[in-house]
């Protein structure tokens, strides 16, 4: 049993089990703090709520390389970005703290101080997703009772205003860019594909015969390494139906520009994988100032090919399942306010199909009524 004695020091001390049957004991200087403490403890062993306090004074340093191995299905992008906001912002703030000593106000701290330095809303974000899920491993591996993230208020995201292209501006932007480029404008446009995507496509997801191609890898930059990885969610993996006009400019491209020894579709200059910044940079930028005008970015034709979807009154399923998007919430979040003005597109199509009987009129009633 639980109880409380009075030491030789004139202090009072509290001996207790844990719920693995180990006695422990806390000594206090005021018999109401050792009665309130047994109080506590008592309550949080019958609630399950109960966390060895010594195990609560690891530092987030120390315990930090524990919870990093346990994230072994990061993409390795996504890794990078997590290590260096790791390094950069979340050590230095909270790495000498213990555990069981940050607070909700410690957190809602750590988010003004990134506010404070000029971070983006969105890094702010994935900074304190980042500290949320090592506080959940902690809780989750019982050294603290409660997470600190909680309550916590974040920064809006300024959303990325998108813009979308007509197919007449699509098709000057096609034929101002280098002529190595134009069809993977196209190509973009008229599939909905990331830019990492395309530029990871490969010839044996092309099938120009059955008019499509298979979203299987994206290739992206990591700490300078060019890697293929497959794409960030289930639904991303997915085969797109190509128009038939696309099919042929494919065609018209793989015979101009042979595949490189990887097989890729679209190449550098030098015939090496195709990398974002360098692309944009040299030949995505220039050929957009002088055809459609910035800003304009290359996930634009992403919507762009949402949009155009849209306009010809494709069903939202289609579209997500063209995106790639996981679900059709995402999709109608993204693109619900371009539907806006169907609905009474279709009201008008339900006029235009509906037939009319023919309905007599009140004196033929009446006197049908008086024959009768």
């Amino acid at each position: 049993m639980a109880h409380i004695r009075r030491k030789g020091s004139g202090q009072w001390q509290v001996r207790y089990r844990d719920p693995s049957g180990i006695e422990r004991a806390r000594n206090f200087a005021r018999k109401a703090d050792a009665e309130k403490f047994l109080v506590t403890v008592e309550a949080d062993k019958v609630r399950g709520m109960w966390a060895d306090p010594r195990l609560a004074k690891i530092t987030v340093a120390e315990w930090l390389p524990t919870w990093q191995a346990s994230r072994v299905h990061l993409r390795p992008s996504t890794r990078a970005m997590s290590e260096s906001l790791l390094r950069n912002h979340v050590l230095p703030y909270f790495g000498d703290r213990r555990l069981g000593s940050v607070t909700p106000t410690d957190v809602q701290g750590f988010v003004a101080h990134l506010e404070e330095k000029g971070l983006a809303a969105s890094t702010i974000r994935q900074a304190y997703l980042l500290v949320g899920g090592l506080f959940s491993s902690a809780l989750e591996s019982d050294l603290i009772v409660r997470s600190p993230c909680r309550g916590i208020k974040l920064p809006k995201s300024a959303q990325n205003e998108m813009r979308f292209l007509t197919a007449e501006e699509v098709a000057d932007l096609a034929e101002v860019i280098d002529d190595r480029y134009r069809v993977l404008v196209l190509t973009a446009a008229y599939t909905g594909c990331r830019f990492g995507e395309l530029a990871g496509l490969r010839t044996h997801r092309l099938d120009l015969l059955r008019r499509s191609l298979t979203v299987a890898e994206a290739l992206s930059e990591v700490c300078g390494q060019v890697r293929l990885a497959p794409p960030k969610t289930p639904a991303a993996r997915r085969q797109v139906a190509l128009p038939k006009f696309l099919t042929e400019e494919l065609n018209h491209h793989l015979a101009t520009w042979p595949p490189s020894t990887e097989a890729f579709v679209f190449t550098a200059p030098q015939e090496g994988p195709l990398l974002r910044r360098n692309f944009r940079r040299r030949t995505w930028l220039p050929a957009v100032r002088a055809s459609v005008g910035e800003p304009m970015r290359f996930h634009d034709l992403r919507h762009t090919h949402a949009a155009m979807l849209i306009a010809q009154g494709e069903h939202p399923k289609v579209i997500q399942n063209r995106l790639g998007h996981s679900s059709i919430k995402v999709t109608l979040d993204t693109y619900g306010h371009l539907f806006e003005g169907l609905d009474e597109a279709a009201a008008e199509r339900l006029d235009d199909a509906f037939m009319p009987t023919p309905r007599k009129s009140l004196a033929e009633v009446g006197a049908l009524g008086i024959q009768r």
